[in-house]
């Protein structure tokens, strides 16, 4: 009977985990998986970003959908202009308190960059993916104020 509870009990703490999203234990957790997500991205693999983020997406999964397929079509419109994906590389981590953590990127290309943004919120011990964003501002990967040279 114990067995049974115990088994129920981690049952349970699954499909609360597939129900709300797979929760990542620290940072460094949170930049293998937007790694994984640009890696995918990098060679055009939209499939594989959905199947890489899923078990991570706390929203309902016609938003994802939704939005890589936007991803989809608007990186087909850009290709012509920036060129082939050459790699990827972090630029910075932001925390906002304890709460949030963004780790920005850009994707480097034949031509030019995007600049590629992933969130993460903290919950009690454990950081759940919120989102994710893509633009050309190249701009906004530079600090707003001079720095001395």
């Amino acid at each position: 009977m114990r067995w049974q509870v115990m088994c129920l009990a981690l049952l349970g703490s699954v499909l609360v985990s597939l129900a709300f999203g797979a929760t990542l234990r620290h940072p460094e957790e949170a930049k293998e998986l937007a790694e994984k997500i640009l890696g995918r991205a990098s060679v055009g693999d939209m499939d594989g970003i959905v199947k890489v983020i899923k078990p991570y997406w706390p929203f309902p999964d016609e938003e994802l959908e939704t939005v890589v397929a936007q991803t989809a079509q608007q990186r087909t419109q850009l290709s012509h202009r920036l060129g082939k994906s050459v790699g990827f590389t972090l630029v910075r981590r932001e925390f906002a308190a304890d709460t949030f953590l963004r780790l920005i990127y850009v994707e480097r290309f034949e031509n030019s960059g995007l600049r590629w943004m992933f969130t993460f919120y903290k919950v009690k011990d454990a950081w759940k993916f919120n989102n994710f964003t893509w633009d050309e501002d190249i701009s906004k990967l530079f600090p707003s104020s001079p720095q001395p040279r």
